[in-house]
């Protein structure tokens, strides 16, 4: 099976004039503060994405570890009657044990 794929080309078109009026798929007018608009808010999407560091500097190490179903499942419910993520709780319970383990 063959994975060649076809090569896009990019050709640039002619300018719109100034005096061209220029809509989106919703109708809406397509001017300056549009596009500046349209320009934050994909910045603020792409900023958004993936996880925040938790250190102030360096990277913060991954604790990866295997669960039973069932205990998996009740972390789920605790965190959740907590009203925080999973991960959020983990931490807060991992922290409280070694704590309390010194």
């Amino acid at each position: 099976m063959s994975t060649m794929r076809k090569r896009t080309t990019y050709q640039m078109g002619p300018d719109v004039s100034v005096t061209e009026v220029l809509r989106d798929r919703q109708g809406r007018l397509v001017d300056n503060d549009y596009v500046r608009q349209a320009a934050e808010d994909a910045l603020r999407e792409a900023r958004r994405r993936g996880r925040p560091s938790l250190p102030k500097k360096g990277e913060a190490p991954l604790l990866r570890i295997r669960l039973p179903q069932e205990l998996d499942d009740a972390i789920g419910r605790a965190a959740k009657r907590t009203g925080k993520s999973r991960a959020e709780w983990v931490r807060k319970v991992l922290d409280e044990a070694s704590r309390n383990a010194n």
